[in-house]
């Protein structure tokens, strides 16, 4: 169990205003699209590579473990948006604590509502992934609080970061309706 109050999980620290308009926002406008040319360009390289691999997987059934953990490796660990990328609105609410316990409160309840509505209970809802860009400024902390309200707790095998990302599991078990509800 984690100590909720440690400073360790708690907000992130204001960064300089200097720092977030004339270093951040103009790395991230210069940066940004070079990184989404660099991700399609990966993308579209492992879409010619895919059918040799198939063919190779019909061939060698038991290379099918193996592609499939290598392109989890691959594509699994580059994202689409880096957590070094800043929005506007970001440095704009860097420090404001409500904005973010908001945001983490309605993405929360969001992933929770598709985890218990989910017919076939897909895995894939089960798994939340929250990069400290969605709770810079409510601290990790405050998102594993509120998500281990609605069923949400660390995942067993990812790792987390109270600084960088969290990743939840939900226990795929439906909520107790409210008594006031």
């Amino acid at each position: 169990m984690h100590d909720y109050d440690d400073p360790a999980w708690g907000p992130l620290p204001v960064r300089p205003a200097a720092l977030r308009w004339l270093l951040l926002l103009p790395l991230t406008l210069v940066f940004l699209p070079l990184w989404w040319v660099v991700w399609v360009f990966l993308a579209v390289c492992l879409y010619f590579v895919a059918p040799v691999a198939e063919l190779i997987v019909y061939m060698v059934p038991r290379a099918e473990n193996g592609a499939t953990r290598m392109l989890d490796a691959t594509i699994g660990r580059v994202p689409f948006v880096p957590l070094w990328c800043v929005t506007p609105v970001a440095l704009v609410r860097d420090g404001d604590t409500a904005y973010y316990r908001t945001r983490v409160d309605r993405r929360i309840t969001k992933q929770t509502r598709r985890v218990e509505t989910s017919r076939h209970r897909r895995e894939y809802h089960r798994d939340l992934e929250l990069g400290a860009h969605h709770f810079r400024g409510a601290g990790a902390g405050y998102v594993l609080r509120v998500a281990s309200q609605q069923g949400w707790n660390l995942h067993p095998v990812l790792r987390s970061h109270p600084r960088r990302r969290l990743r939840l599991r939900h226990d795929g078990r439906p909520r107790p309706p409210h008594a006031g509800s």
